[in-house]
């Protein structure tokens, strides 16, 4: 099991602070995770919104992280690719993992948030094609020499994109999949790692397209055990189950409440809508002692096939010092009940070899 933090900041000023001093908590958050032993750490693309847009360039976020840390890998989860042009893209993340010697996690999706792409004037009809065009041309531009590319939305002739990223032949690349059958395919075909949301959707019906994906896979020639398949939870460990409620339920409740706000979309496939102790109780949100937490886990583990679990560990306004002690103990009681192989190390990038085909 491989263990990561996210990141999707959900800003209150009276309770976070300025501006400044939230973000630096967050890098300073981040040093420590660092320090604990975590595998990764995720921030997410949002915009125009104090849910999630206080980090709404993930790669300038990236960077200052990578400055300060040494062994944490640094994902974003994810960047919303519609929104943006594919080469300016692999341009930004790739200087995110020079800057890291390798160690960028690069998470894509299209976005869900209907109301972002209004704001940028983009439309939202073919998100899914701007984001598996965008993917292809992102992956060209890392691996090869220049990218030609012609698609039914991008069109490039010999376009040499720089710098090249340390890991060859590009960084790992995953997929945000929450809507169809369609993108989970996709995902596996092209040998992606796989991004879910286990607590929005009945168990069955993420089982269904975690099966396409690995299905998929199989076609592609891969070993599904092979693919990293990561679910993202809300998590809160404490001394006892009802501590671990009873302090975590204010900040969840906020947190709840200003996602609630900025998006009224509902996901195909999405389960009913639990209230936050019906979401405890169930799974949904890992909160509870130590070996609650670690049963939990191992529920998911286990039902879903998850080989990663990535923490919302600070939310909703949450002060720092709640937040550093919960990923303290998380690291120090829950994560040794697992096994946890090695991340592989960057391979450098020859730079006397042609990226083609590298």
């Amino acid at each position: 099991m491989r263990f990561g933090a996210h990141y999707l900041n959900t800003y209150v000023p009276e309770l976070d602070g300025p501006t400044p001093v939230a973000l630096q908590n967050l890098l300073a958050q981040v040093d420590e995770l660092d320090r604990l032993g975590y595998d990764d750490v995720w921030v997410t693309e949002h915009h125009f919104n104090v849910y999630g847009g206080n980090i709404s360039s993930p790669p300038v976020f990236l960077a200052a992280v990578a400055r300060t840390t040494s062994q944490i890998h640094l994902g974003v989860a994810v960047s919303v690719l519609p929104l943006h042009n594919p080469l300016q893209v692999a341009e930004a993340y790739a200087l995110v993992d020079v800057i890291s010697n390798g160690r960028l996690e690069f998470g894509v999706a299209r976005g869900s948030t209907p109301k972002e792409f209004e704001s940028f004037g983009i439309s939202y009809e073919d998100s899914s094609l701007r984001m598996k065009e965008g993917t292809a041309v992102i992956a060209r531009a890392w691996s090869e020499d220049a990218v030609t590319f012609h698609g039914e939305l991008f069109d490039y002739d010999d376009v040499c994109v720089l710098p090249k990223p340390v890991q060859q032949p590009h960084p790992p690349i995953w997929v945000g999949a929450s809507r169809s059958d369609d993108t989970f395919r996709w995902a596996g075909l092209n040998g992606y790692h796989l991004m879910t949301l286990p607590y929005m959707y009945e168990t069955s019906v993420l089982r269904h397209w975690i099966g396409v994906y690995r299905e998929a896979s199989g076609e592609a020639g891969l070993d599904p055990a092979s693919r990293e398949i990561l679910g993202k939870f809300h998590i809160y460990v404490a001394s006892s189950d009802s501590a671990a409620r009873a302090q975590a339920m204010p900040y969840l409740d906020r947190y709840q409440a200003i996602a609630n706000a900025r998006n009224t979309h509902r996901t195909e496939g999405a389960g009913r809508r639990h209230s936050l102790e019906q979401q405890i109780e169930l799974g949904n949100v890992i909160a509870g002692d130590p070996q609650r937490c670690i049963e939990i886990i191992r529920h998911w583990q286990e039902a879903l096939g998850l080989t990663t679990i990535s923490g919302t560990f600070h939310f909703g306004g949450m002060p720092q010092e709640m937040a550093v002690a919960n990923v303290r103990i998380f690291a120090e009681q829950v994560m040794p009940a697992f096994e946890r192989p090695p991340l592989p190390a960057a391979t450098p990038r020859d730079p006397a070899r042609s990226m083609h085909g590298a």
